[in-house]
């Protein structure tokens, strides 16, 4: 009898879990956080290409190529529900013989999340621009890069 009571408890409460688990992945997609969208075009200057190569803690979007003023790389993704979500990439193009390499933050929630769900960057030899929807659609967020 008492081992009926025991595994009926652990039933109810897989049961409570699962209906949990449930609960969580539909609000997440029909009220909670909606999908994020990067777009990353090259600025450079005529005739650099930019080799670029961005990655999450868990995720690694592999190494890319953008011709100057006419491609751009994108990609989508739900944010952490604790808002921790971070995208690094690493920038590399060469100039007269010599390669240049940086790093940048192309999302960071604690930056951009009240900022863009549609984050538009243009990459120029100083540093990555953000399209500011606040500003007349400029791209004007501009950043150093990070070595």
């Amino acid at each position: 009898m008492i081992m009926m009571m025991r595994s009926s408890k652990v039933v109810d409460l897989l049961l409570m879990l699962l209906q949990l688990v449930f609960f969580v992945t539909t609000f997440d997609m029909v009220a909670g956080r909606n999908k994020v969208h990067v777009r990353i075009s090259n600025e450079l200057d005529v005739g650099i290409d930019l080799k670029l190569h961005c990655k999450s803690g868990d995720n690694d979007l592999g190494e890319h190529l953008l011709h100057y003023n006419n491609s751009y790389y994108e990609f989508s993704f739900r944010p952490a529900v604790l808002g921790g979500t971070l995208f690094h990439c690493r920038f590399q193009w060469n100039v007269d013989d010599c390669t240049a390499l940086h790093r940048f933050d192309i999302y960071d929630a604690r930056r951009d999340s009240v900022r863009c769900s549609e984050c538009y960057w243009k990459v120029h030899l100083n540093g990555p621009c953000m399209l500011n929807y606040d500003d007349h659609n400029h791209y004007d967020l501009c950043y150093n890069w990070k070595y």
